[in-house]
């Protein structure tokens, strides 16, 4: 099921010569195969490479990605295995942002969802909106597409409750 993975820290050369210091990303690269065990396998790696970055786990941000992860290869699986037999996980952190995503080679890109649409998909993106971050879908060279949910590490209080 698993073809590669690649777990990289980069460090922005650029920053670190000007007076500012530099940023730490770190990535994380994983192709998995279009089945349905991959959708576990995706949410057990998330939860992993997340809690080793430093992302505490049961926190809202945490959360958040986790379930999103899930969404997101639920639905590489349901609606493009067949044009898509692998996906890639990609996972990445920097010193503000959390990022989430998963990228197949299938060339239909569906809408972002809106505030009031219904289905998994309008779901995380409405819980990524209340956190402060944003769900995008990005079409990629070799004609298929990146779905992924770009989240703050410290999301604002929640002072009302998450939307339903």
């Amino acid at each position: 099921m698993i073809r590669r993975w690649r777990d990289r820290r980069h460090h922005d050369h650029h920053a670190a010569e000007s007076a500012r210091p530099a940023e730490h990303r770190r990535s994380y690269r994983m192709s998995l195969a279009s089945t349905w065990p991959a959708a576990r396998t995706s949410r057990r790696i998330t939860v992993t490479v997340l809690t080793g970055w430093g992302v505490p786990p049961r926190t809202l941000v945490h959360d958040a990605a986790v379930l999103a992860v899930t969404e997101l290869v639920t639905n590489a699986v349901r609606h493009t295995g067949s044009r898509s037999p692998f996906f890639d996980l990609l996972l990445a952190v920097s010193g503000t942002h959390l990022e989430a995503g998963v990228r197949d080679g299938h060339p239909d890109l569906p809408d972002v969802p809106r505030a009031g649409d219904e289905g998994g998909l309008a779901d995380v993106a409405g819980l990524v909106r209340h956190l402060g971050g944003e769900l995008k879908i990005q079409p990629v060279p070799d004609g298929g597409k990146t779905v992924y949910v770009r989240l703050p590490l410290s999301p604002p209080s929640p002072s009302t409750a998450i939307p339903q």
